[in-house]
């Protein structure tokens, strides 16, 4: 049986840890004023990613869904299958499309 987390996660987990240490460091010393006047908008921030977030999960499942349903697919595998096996790259990139629309549709909801 496979770990999930073996020692090459591990690495990546703590070289992304690492990365964003540094940067809020960097971050800081560069300019203090503007680091502190974010870090106090943070709560409104996550309250709008907590109240919004779950909301477009539901649009962006509906999107993929009916993605699926519209190009006659009944499961991710059938797109893995016809996409890979059948060397047909447009039902991934159609779906990766939708993933992209959901994540655009998040941006603007999310405005400051």
């Amino acid at each position: 049986m496979k770990q999930l987390l073996s020692k090459g996660y591990w690495a990546v987990l703590i070289l992304l840890i690492a990365t964003i240490v540094l940067g809020q460091v960097v971050s800081y010393i560069a300019a203090p004023a503007s680091w502190q006047a974010f870090v106090s908008l943070l709560p409104k921030y996550l309250s709008m990613v907590c109240f919004w977030g779950p909301i477009v999960a539901v649009v962006a499942g509906v999107m993929v869904w009916a993605m699926l349903k519209l190009l006659g697919f009944n499961s991710l595998q059938e797109i893995r299958k016809e996409s890979v096996e059948e060397n047909n790259p447009s039902p991934a990139i159609i779906f990766i499309g939708t993933i992209l629309a959901s994540i655009l549709f998040i941006m603007v909801i999310l405005r400051p």
